[in-house]
């Protein structure tokens, strides 16, 4: 199978104007079975063999997560960014689609995992979990006021294994730069809010990590400015230039601390979502009218209405039984966006096929997609709607996300 251009993809995967997941190819779902399978080992499903084809006698892979810069955010950066432009001189950018959801929570736990969200079951940033009684965010594990979920164990919020223990059992060594730690890797943790610490980190994974071997390194930073000042700002782009200034150092010190009796070492940079600008006095309130929904979720058992499921893009309404049909009328008149049941949700396979119990129970009885707004609740979580850049839907820019490849040696010429 030959790689996609990205016209061919959008096209292919189209449903109107959303953008539905590849996730029988295309997929970044994918990345950790081709990470893996280029090393040597099996984790999952990998990408077609034409994304990787050109490259052999690899000891170490490198991937650079770049949270939010998807295909729209790659193109309309690359001629204010040279690294962009040399790394596509070097190698390759293959398009690929985004899970759904659209966002971080799902996408990494599908990352660490090489399973889709329809298996692990986490929906969205913000997961209700009927078994437990909580509903929380996903990352960081905390509920909306801060507290710690007590009725559920992080180690529950995703029902799948992580890869990391078969890549050890494969010989593979695991670094991860990142703000977080990860126990089954090898951590480098920096501070998010000054890159010049990813700097220092990286070098130390680069220095100790032994061949065959994995280096992960996420960077969050574009995406929360994004969230903020919208993609098309000056601030988002003075933070994408500097990210990729990062990671410009971070290949340079890859190359100063390479052993030239090792194999070639791949260079992968990619993202979990795009963005989309979003126009915040457009955004939806629905505690507001004509919507007034509260009243209509159900509730927690202590009385609390089941409102944090999901994201402003991946809405899950968790309704009264006998507010599903009028909520469901109610919003298919009034919003330009797809409202899902639940049984439509899993006859498309939108998150995914092969749904686990997990992922069944928590998945909101309808689920709404707007085009290109975000759909949340004012009364307490009006930051949401305030937002400009947003993502976790179907739109075509929050779908499409680069998967670009390139040895160290070539990055070097």
């Amino acid at each position: 199978m030959q790689r996609p251009d990205s016209s061919a993809l959008r096209e292919r995967q189209s449903d109107g104007d959303y953008l539905l997941p590849a996730y029988e190819d295309w997929c970044f779902s994918r990345i950790p079975g081709t990470v893996a399978d280029v090393l040597g080992a099996d984790v999952g499903p990998r990408l077609p063999e034409a994304a990787t084809d050109v490259y052999d006698d690899i000891s170490r892979v490198v991937v650079f997560l770049v949270d939010g810069f998807g295909l729209a955010q790659w193109d309309g950066e690359r001629e204010r960014i040279p690294f962009l432009r040399r790394f596509e001189r070097a190698g390759r950018v293959t398009p690929l689609t985004a899970v759904y959801p659209s966002e971080t929570a799902a996408a990494m736990n599908t990352f660490h995992s090489a399973s889709l969200p329809s298996e692990h079951g986490v929906v969205g940033w913000y997961v209700y979990d009927p078994d437990t009684d909580e509903q929380f965010e996903a990352l960081p594990f905390l509920r909306k006021d801060g507290s710690t979920p007590e009725r559920i164990d992080f180690e529950d919020v995703a029902d799948a294994e992580s890869i990391y223990p078969e890549l050890a059992d494969a010989g593979i060594e695991t670094h991860q730069v990142t703000p977080f730690p990860n126990d089954s890797t090898v951590p480098h943790t920096y501070d998010p809010e000054d890159l010049s610490t990813f700097s220092e980190s990286f070098a130390d994974a680069a220095r100790e990590a032994s061949d065959p071997s994995y280096i992960f390194a996420y960077l969050p930073q574009t995406d929360a400015v994004a969230h903020a000042e919208g993609v098309d700002s000056d601030e988002y782009r003075e933070t994408a230039a500097e990210t990729f200034d990062r990671v410009a150092e971070a290949i340079e010190t890859l190359a100063e601390t390479s052993n030239d009796d090792d194999g070639q070492t791949l260079v992968c940079l990619t993202a979990d979502h795009g963005l989309i600008d979003t126009v915040p006095e457009e955004n939806v309130d629905l505690s507001a009218p004509p919507f007034e929904l509260v009243s209509d979720l159900r509730t927690l058992t202590d009385g609390t209405p089941i409102r944090y499921s999901g994201s402003a893009r991946n809405v899950h309404l968790h309704l009264r039984p006998d507010r599903i049909d009028p909520v469901y009328d109610l919003l298919t008149a009034e919003l330009d966006a797809r409202v899902l049941r639940k049984q439509d949700v899993l006859e498309s396979e939108l998150f995914g096929p092969n749904p686990s119990e997990t992922f069944e129970h928590r998945l909101g009885d309808l689920v709404v997609v707007h085009r290109d707004s975000s759909v949340w609740y004012g009364d307490e979580d009006r930051g949401k709607l305030d937002f400009v850049a947003m993502h976790g839907g179907m739109h075509p820019d929050e779908m499409l996300i680069p998967f670009a490849t390139a040895t160290l040696d070539s990055l070097g010429d």
